[in-house]
């Protein structure tokens, strides 16, 4: 009787990565932290307006703080929504996530520049507000902290996260835990991370009706019911743009891109012949309120200009970087 042949026992198939299933939990728990921390900002903003209020004897300002107060609420929201999913390994969490983490690391990357580049002007008014009671010293001690702990929130923080979600492994891991194709797959990264921009911008911009009232026009200031109809037209064009966006229409984008430069070009032309502050009190800011902001080199100098024209033109940038990924069919 013959024996059957013996064939060799094959190599177990390793896989093609290394599962950061842990990572993912990490960060995760990191994220939903950092969402309880937003929403421990909202209490603390009113409670923090109320108490400046108090002490300088005006009316608290409480419609200037719902913009923030409700971004915060939204923030955590949504950090909380997406940690869950991070810590679930779900696909749609990590690609929301890696555009966050582009948002927040190029705007931070932005507006650290523009801090360290006005330094001085808030080491001035940190003089000016304190008198004799705040030596230079201790003016240049604040400024470094508030740079420091500004790079840590605009930079680290985002940019750890970039590097962790953007990796192969991470992809991988979750790509064979949640292999059901997943609505942020049908867009390029790129394209959704302007999607996310146009869709957040409408909804910040919605929760703050006092601007509604005021909008830069070829060199001057439109008000009343002309301005919110300007307005309503943006938002739309806005959202209907970033459907385009997601669909990758040629169209969609040559308006769009039409459409940001003629407010660019609009707004800056207006504040060429218009001051900053003649724009806040269109809006109808208290005297006392503008009086301060006339005081505060950070709010009429070179840190609002700056703020101003370096993220514009970031945008038109990567507008144009865009093109690329849109057809004419």
């Amino acid at each position: 009787m013959e024996t059957p042949p013996v064939f060799p026992t094959p190599p177990p198939i390793t896989p093609d990565y290394r599962d950061r299933r842990g990572g993912l939990i990490f960060f995760g728990i990191s994220e939903i932290i950092l969402g309880a921390f937003c929403a421990l900002m909202v209490p603390l903003t009113l409670f923090g307006q109320i108490m400046v209020a108090r002490q300088s004897g005006h009316e608290p300002m409480l419609y200037l703080l719902m913009p923030t107060v409700l971004i915060f609420a939204g923030l955590g929201v949504g950090l909380i929504w997406l940690g869950i999913g991070s810590i679930q390994a779900r696909r749609w969490a990590r690609t929301l996530l890696l555009c966050l983490s582009w948002i927040g690391l190029v705007t931070g990357i932005l507006s650290l520049i523009s801090l360290v580049l006005n330094s001085g002007a808030m080491r001035q008014a940190m003089l000016q507000q304190g008198g004799n009671e705040l030596p230079a010293a201790g003016a240049n001690v604040i400024v470094a902290m508030t740079v420091t702990f500004a790079a840590i929130i605009y930079v680290v923080i985002p940019g750890a996260l970039l590097l962790f979600y953007r990796s192969y492994h991470v992809r991988r891991t979750c790509e064979v835990r949640d292999p059901q194709q997943r609505w942020t797959d049908r867009c390029p990264l790129p394209v959704l991370i302007m999607c996310l921009l146009q869709i957040s911008g409408s909804l910040c911009f919605l929760i703050m009706p006092r601007f509604w009232s005021v909008i830069p026009f070829f060199g001057t200031l439109v008000t009343g019911w002309p301005a919110r109809l300007l307005w309503i037209i943006l938002i739309i064009v806005s959202l209907c743009a970033a459907r385009g966006f997601y669909r990758l229409n040629f169209h969609a984008w040559l308006v769009y891109l039409l459409t940001v430069v003629a407010c660019l070009t609009s707004t800056g032309i207006t504040f060429i012949h218009i001051e900053l502050i003649d724009y806040y009190r269109a809006i109808d800011l208290p005297e006392w309120h503008l009086e301060m902001m006339a005081k505060n080199p950070l709010a009429t100098g070179n840190y609002a200009f700056a703020s101003t024209i370096l993220s514009p033109v970031a945008f038109v940038g990567y507008l144009i970087y865009l093109r690329r990924y849109f057809t004419t069919r």
